[in-house]
Parts: structure tokens; sequence; C-alpha cells
């Protein structure tokens, strides 16, 4: 998702955010030549999923088209979507735009999409109510060939259209820097960061994230804490993923209930009747949530 903490402590993160404005149609056509001049590689992997990339062989087209085909059925199968979005969103597809090297990538990315590249790649969603409005996601690939960041920002595209309400702006969070420039970010926790991170995290990874079960030993947070995490206060590289991570895996495996009767809230945009579910569980799990924690740390 979306960071603000800006460097180096970001340059291994990806981030998930939202364009609050779009270019007139002529200004988009001319940038999308220059993009094209550079990501000459057109792939469709479905009606949902097309790549457009530097250097992709068409064995890495295929390979990627395959391993984000597991991951969207396997996020379907977890939340019994049954392939229908959420109320007033047109993002249909998401488009992969890959560079060949990271130093591509900050050479071109921002000019291209108007965004930062201190980091490991962007989602964005652009403006979902929208019609026709694309959204993208941007990255390159590392020396292996393997593409940075892709299955967490391809769950990013499917919990934004199938969980959530809204764009970027108008959910939870604490952002308002360039360029998604949110003019008025949620005031009062708790926020969503958790979720929007730790879904990501613990769909495209399952039970083998070796830096979340490193985190955990070090019982940093309790779970109530987590709630509260935000991208420009309660942060952190570790906070914001790792820990989101926990959280999501924790109420995903011990507490599925609450998630239904949050995910209802979240998926109708009522986000202020959220914010009071999440209020009132306080910090009634803290205990359990501390013990899980061990028993991640020491299996049995």
């Amino acid at each position: 998702m979306r960071l603000t903490i800006r460097g180096a402590v970001v340059a291994a993160s990806a981030l998930y955010l939202v364009g609050c404005a779009s270019n007139p149609p002529s200004v988009q056509t001319e940038q999308d030549k220059k993009i094209q001049q550079v990501l000459s590689h057109v792939h469709q992997c479905s009606n949902s999923l097309s790549l457009r990339s530097q250097a992709l062989s068409h064995e890495q087209e295929n390979q990627t088209c395959q391993m984000l085909g597991v991951l969207e059925k396997k996020f379907h199968d977890m939340f019994a979507t049954g392939g229908k979005p959420v109320k007033d969103d047109f993002n249909t597809s998401l488009r992969a735009n890959i560079y060949q090297s990271k130093e591509d990538f900050e050479k071109y990315a921002g000019q291209h999409f108007d965004m930062p590249t201190n980091n490991g790649g962007m989602y964005l969603e652009g403006l979902p109510d929208r019609p026709g409005n694309q959204a993208e996601f941007v990255a390159n690939q590392r020396k292996d060939g393997s593409i940075h960041n892709l299955g967490h920002e391809y769950i990013h595209y499917l919990d934004g259209r199938f969980n959530l309400y809204g764009d970027f702006c108008a959910n939870l969070q604490d952002s308002h820097s360039p360029p998604e420039n949110c003019a008025r970010p949620a005031p009062l926790t708790p926020y969503l960061v958790w979720w929007t991170e730790g879904i990501a995290e613990y769909v495209a990874k399952g039970t083998d994230n070796p830096a979340a079960i490193k985190a955990a030993a070090e019982k940093s947070f309790a779970l109530s804490q987590l709630f509260d995490t935000g991208y420009e206060s309660n942060n952190g590289v570790t906070r914001i993923y790792s820990w989101g991570y926990l959280a999501v895996r924790f109420m995903m495996e011990k507490h599925r209930p609450e998630v239904e009767r949050m995910l209802v809230l979240t998926r109708s945009g009522d986000y202020p009747r959220y914010q009071s579910l999440v209020r009132s569980w306080g910090t009634s799990m803290d205990q359990e949530f501390a013990q899980w924690l061990e028993g991640l740390v020491k299996p049995a």
C-alpha cells in the first residue's frame, strides 16, 4: 500500500495508491505512446489481467499468468466472492507494467506514471467508480528474471475490487502525500492499513513468511495496536507488512466470523461502523494473539 516514509527504508517495499485526478484522453494517449516505446511487449493473460513489459520472455509471461491465476482462484475461494465485485467498481482488469531492471524502473516509472520510484513497485488503483478506469501495477524484474512483489500487488487489486468499497482516498488511512493527494485522509483510527497490507501478504505467501515469523518472536505489538497502523503514523516497514500479515493471519485462522462481519461493512463502504466494530474488539483478543504468536515461533 501507500507509504510516505521515504528513502532507503521503503526501498524493498511495495506501495498501493490511487490517482485522484485523471488526464484528458489526448494526454493519456500521448503518454501511453511514450510508455509503449519502452514497455513494448504486450501479453494478455485473461480478461482481467494483461502484461506490458520491457523484456519478459514468452516463457516468463506464461509463468507469470499461471502464477497469478492460481492466486486469483485462491482469493476467490477464500472469500467466496462468486466473482461479484463491490458496488460501483469498474476496475474490470489490471495491467502489470514491468521494467527489465531496478535501474530502468527508476529511470522511467516516474515520468511514465507520475509516481515516486524509491520503492519496490506500486499498485495504482485509479478511480474505480469511473467506467473505463485502468488499474495499473508498476514494478521491475529482479536479476533472476522474477517480478518484484507481483503476487502482493495482484491481491491489492482483488481486495480493492471485491472487499473494499471506493478508492484509496475513500478508505481508512492517513496518507495525503503525492501522488494520490488525498484531500481528507481519515482523521481517526482504527484504519484499514493492517488489513490491506496484511491480506496481500497472507494470500500471496500463505504460511511461508520467515520475515513475519522472525518479527513475531520480538513480540513488539499487541493485536489491538495493529488496528491503528498507518502510513504516516504508527508505521514502519516491519509493522505494516510483517505485523499486518500476522494480524490478518490470526484473524482469518482464529476469528473468521469477526472477519466476515467486518467485510460486510467494508464492502458496503460503511467505514464508520467498521471503526465501531474494531473498537468494540478492544484488547479482548490481545492475550490470545500473544499465545498464538508463541505457537508460530515455537511450533509444537
